[in-house]
């Protein structure tokens, strides 16, 4: 079932097209797990990437859509699903597009799907040291960059309702994706300090002088 910015219209330029964060600066999403890894029957063309919900204005635009898919399908039931609906049954067969937080104090997500065979997403990684006064430093990605953590800034669209014998739902499509890699931290940084800790890495050789008691040990076993 098409949706579009133009009721009646499958038109591409007519198609549902947003980007779910303010900019690169503010109320960049989450990846939650990383991209998914398809089984082995599963297709591996489009995988899932479930992000968090940073900006208070795409939660209320997309709690709107879902509200707007529901009442539509009671009002169209009769030819969507052969029989009349009330709202109760169509909320119980809906996916919502705006999922509840797993734990809490969490976000709430969104899923997204990413394509990664024929028309793939546009991946693009930005380079954080040298992305400065201004200036936004990238190289072109892949699906591997999409891992747990890592920050997003994407463009999704949806061409309108999937249908299954006992859900409905729908999906959104992410066209671009820009994405600041997560970084494992590694040697000292990796170490969990207190905030008031001041790390200075000395350049100089440490001597350490003996004891007492290993000096006497020394000359014990020189003498045998």
């Amino acid at each position: 079932m098409h949706v579009s910015t133009v009721p009646g219209s499958s038109e591409w330029k007519d198609k549902i097209r947003f980007q779910m964060s303010e900019d690169q600066s503010v109320n960049l999403q989450t990846a939650i797990w990383g991209l998914s890894q398809p089984l082995q029957s599963q297709d591996a063309s489009r995988r899932t990437l479930e992000l968090s919900i940073e900006s208070p204005h795409l939660y209320e635009f997309l709690t709107k859509l879902d509200e707007k898919n529901i009442n539509t399908a009671v009002e169209k039931s009769p030819q969507w699903f052969k029989k009349t609906m009330d709202k109760t049954a169509v909320e119980a067969m809906y996916t919502y597009l705006v999922k509840a937080p797993a734990k809490e104090g969490a976000k709430h997500t969104v899923r997204v799907k990413v394509k990664c065979a024929d028309y793939p997403t546009s991946i693009y990684v930005v380079d954080e040291k040298a992305s400065q006064n201004g200036k936004l430093v990238y190289h072109k990605g892949g699906p591997d960059d999409l891992v747990r953590n890592s920050k997003c800034m994407v463009m999704v669209e949806t061409v309108g309702l999937w249908f299954m014998s006992r859900q409905f739902g729908m999906s959104l499509t992410a066209s671009e994706i820009l994405v600041w890699p997560a970084r494992r931290a590694s040697g000292i940084d990796a170490f969990t300090l207190s905030n008031d800790t001041i790390l200075c890495q000395s350049t100089e050789p440490i001597f350490v002088a003996p004891t007492a008691d290993e000096e006497i040990r020394d000359d014990e076993m020189s003498i045998s």
